[in-house]
């Protein structure tokens, strides 16, 4: 009986659910709807926000002065070692107008400082999806009123300033960064290029973005941010932690040479006032939405990827398709993680079978480049072997033939021709038993 009547049941709040769907109307009363966007403003006021970043790029680009400018603070510099390939995070509280801000800035001192540094971009890639894994256990623990989230926003990408073609392993680190994290490519220390050669800088990186599908701020969709990216990056930043007088008599942050001073607040200058309007305040909060979009698809994949380490040894479920009811997907999830360990999960790593298959076939394709670019190099050494025995035995086959003319002449022939071949030598400083050497067949016995 109880089946019967699930049915209809079921079909009367359906049709109740359709016939809910609200319209827009204008209040008839002021019931208090544009307070919503204060009490917003008072709940963000009180619980501060935490955005976090990276900084990229090789040594010497400018990156601590850059957080420096940013900030407004001379940072104290963190000077333990640190060891090659580690990835170091700092962590700063910045406080402006009763407004606190956690900012965490993460990165590698010793970025492209090896002499192999083919896969240097790897330990950033780590550490962006470790955060993501991170955050996707904390979400699924019972209790999650502590949960940290440390998922990285976005990740500044330094370019020295040489106005030629990107390096390949600046095209290759951008590339896999911007896979994971809204990138964000800038030109440091930008004033030791003139206007002219700063915008054909620009056009450069561009064009090679483009030809090698190198998204930048690839999930900021709003048409204002898309106007100014376009506008702007990359860009091109002067950072200094120096203060200065300029002819205004006002107290800036500039980098003072003998032929003037170059403001870093300046935008004829530099485009530094731009990108921390972007990072702070004009954009932050779409930047945020953007990890957000990340995050999905990362949690996607990383999900797909442990129900099918579950499914190795069991086929008997299918995994429902994504547009299929979201009901049947979680069952036949639970289903599967009743049978799997908890605790292999949680050791288990989506994101580093990827990365270990992606590393598999750069290295394969690298073995195979290498070996084709040695049997290159061994079919060309053949070549002029055999070139250079060919000449040989011709060279020898004359020396041969003249030996037997030689062989062939009579005695006071020979004795003329030695004599003619003794004044050739004493030119070359050849005398006595060295000329018997060079010429033995001109020996009369």
């Amino acid at each position: 009986m109880s089946s019967s009547l699930a049915t209809p049941l079921s079909k009367c709040n359906k049709k109740a659910l359709i016939d809910r769907v609200p319209q827009l109307r204008a209040a008839a009363n002021k019931i208090g709807l544009k307070m919503i966007p204060l009490q917003t403003e008072a709940h963000c006021g009180r619980k501060g926000a935490n955005f976090n970043m990276i900084l990229a790029g090789c040594r010497g680009t400018g990156k601590s002065t850059f957080l420096n400018t940013l900030i407004g603070e001379n940072l104290e510099e963190d000077t333990a070692p640190v060891t090659t390939g580690q990835v170091r995070s700092r962590r700063f509280l910045l406080v402006e107008n009763k407004f606190d801000l956690d900012l965490t800035v993460v990165d590698m001192p010793d970025f492209a400082s090896k002499i192999d540094n083919q896969y240097t971009w790897l330990p950033i890639v780590k550490y962006t999806e470790t955060q993501f894994r991170q955050y996707l256990i904390q979400e699924e623990q019972p209790v999650r009123d502590k949960i940290k989230d440390t998922r990285v926003h976005v990740c500044i990408y330094f370019i020295p300033p040489t106005n030629t073609q990107l390096s390949t392993l600046d095209i290759e680190s951008m590339k896999e960064i911007a896979k994971r994290v809204t990138l964000l490519p800038v030109i440091s220390r930008s004033d030791t290029l003139n206007r002219d050669e700063l915008l054909n800088f620009k056009a450069i990186i561009n064009k090679t973005l483009k030809e090698h599908d190198i998204d930048v701020c690839k999930y900021l969709n709003d048409g204002r941010v898309v106007e100014k990216l376009a506008a702007h990056s990359p860009y091109a930043i002067i950072g200094s932690n120096a203060l200065y007088k300029n002819s205004e008599g006002a107290l800036v942050r500039a980098r003072k040479y003998g032929w003037g001073m170059v403001e870093v607040e300046n935008p004829d200058h530099c485009d530094f006032v731009f990108i921390r309007e972007l990072l702070m305040s004009e954009n932050m909060v779409d930047l945020v939405g953007a990890m957000e979009q990340y995050y999905n698809a990362f949690r996607t994949d990383f999900l797909r990827a442990r129900i099918r380490s579950l499914r190795k040894n069991d086929d008997t479920k299918q995994i429902p398709a994504a547009n299929e009811d979201g009901m049947e997907s979680y069952k036949v999830y639970s289903q599967l993680l009743s049978r799997g360990s908890q605790v292999q999960f949680e050791k288990y790593s989506g994101e580093d079978e990827v990365l270990q298959k992606e590393v598999r076939a750069r290295l394969e394709s690298y073995r195979m480049g290498e070996e084709n670019r040695l049997r290159e190099w061994k079919k060309r050494i053949s070549n002029i072997q055999a070139t250079h025995n060919s000449d040989l035995e011709e060279d020898m086959g004359k020396v041969k033939g003249l030996e037997k003319a030689i062989l062939s002449l009579n005695p006071d022939e020979k004795e003329g021709l030695k004599q003619i071949a003794t004044k050739a030598f004493a030119g070359f400083g050849i005398t006595g038993d060295q000329e018997s050497i060079i010429a033995p067949s001109l020996v009369v016995s």
